[in-house]
């Protein structure tokens, strides 16, 4: 779940969203991209509903998300449900000011691994 929601939360938002009070409004609509150290690639589709797309793997993953507060989002997976309902939701730390056509490094939980994000427009 971790992986899952650093990369939703690695979307992090121009500045034109963020004065919107939509932190996710740049990625409705486009493409995050994760990119692991293996070159491993996760595609993430945020939606103006609450819900968001992983695919990785050839594996999709779907959730909702909610707001925890004004820079703290939190992910729900709900397909396929976790085996373990205690796993199922993350919060992270919404952070950054991207817009379409970005590309950018995040460090991993782990405080070492780093991982390269891009959002692209369109689907």
């Amino acid at each position: 779940m971790k992986r899952i929601a650093l990369g939703l939360a690695a979307v992090l938002l121009s500045t034109a969203a963020a004065q919107a009070g939509d932190l996710f409004a740049v990625a409705y609509g486009n493409t995050v991209t994760q990119t692991a150290p293996d070159g491993s690639k996760t595609v993430i589709y945020v939606n103006a509903d609450k819900t968001w797309e992983q695919h990785r793997g050839g594996k999709v993953f779907k959730g909702t998300y909610a707001w925890k507060d004004d820079t703290h989002a939190c992910f729900t997976m709900t397909d396929p449900a976790p085996a373990d309902a205690s796993q199922a939701t993350n919060c992270d730390e919404i952070k950054g000011d991207h817009k379409v056509g970005d590309t950018w490094t995040e460090t991993m939980p782990d405080g070492k691994t780093q991982i390269t994000m891009a959002i692209t427009a369109g689907r």
